[in-house]
């Protein structure tokens, strides 16, 4: 009894053993096996390196460029102070009361028609000979550099006021564009010389003769 227990459990194992391993292969079949294809991926190109020095021709080239000249030079309309400023606000509150007085005469002429009897001068434009002669003998008076236009336009009005031919040039500074104000040309340098004191109780500007520069 006991020999064929033990034998009927010797053999159940050995049959649920068998089961274990044999089975699962039963059950799968023949595996499938899928190779994985791969594309060919291509070597990086290489890059031409590109040198970004300039040639030195170029760099010859800039440098023989003309650069625009950087002048150290202040403007005198500058600050509440300066007298050509105060001379304007001075002008300005004349030409306001006169305004304001005016008004009131037309006021009581009543009818009487107002009359505009403000003349627009021309401008006058500065003739210049050949630029060959006129720099080896030409001057002008440099009557000072300014920054504000409204000086500039009410300097030009005083000296073609009073027959003074007078132009400008812009110059380039470190603190912005300022504008010259000049009298002249003229060629006879002592002419220019014996008008700069009435020039200075004209404009209260202290002028200097210089000799005339044409700019292209």
């Amino acid at each position: 009894m006991n020999s064929q227990f033990i034998n009927r459990l010797v053999g159940t194992v050995i049959v649920v053993t068998a089961a274990i391993v044999f089975i699962p292969n039963i059950l799968d079949g023949e595996k499938v096996q899928k190779r994985e294809t791969f594309k060919d991926i291509p070597e990086r190109p290489e890059f031409k390196a590109i040198d970004l020095d300039p040639e030195p021709d170029q760099v010859l080239a800039r440098e023989s460029l003309p650069s625009t000249p950087v002048i150290e030079e202040a403007a005198i309309d500058e600050g509440e102070n300066s007298p050509f400023n105060i001379d304007l606000v001075e002008k300005a509150q004349n030409e306001a009361e006169f305004t304001e007085e005016k008004k009131v005469a037309t006021v009581d002429l009543g009818e009487t028609p107002t009359v505009n009897d403000t003349k627009v001068e021309p401008k006058v434009a500065v003739k210049r000979p050949e630029k060959s002669n006129l720099e080896d003998f030409a001057w002008v008076i440099q009557l000072g550099s300014f920054s504000h236009k409204a000086n500039v336009e009410s300097l030009l009005a005083k000296l073609k006021g009073a027959g003074f031919t007078a132009f400008t040039k812009p110059i380039k500074t470190p603190s912005g564009t300022l504008t010259k104000v000049f009298v002249g040309p003229e060629l006879d340098k002592q002419k220019l010389e014996s008008q700069l004191p009435q020039l200075k109780k004209l404009t209260k500007l202290n002028g200097r003769v210089t000799q005339f520069e044409i700019t292209n």
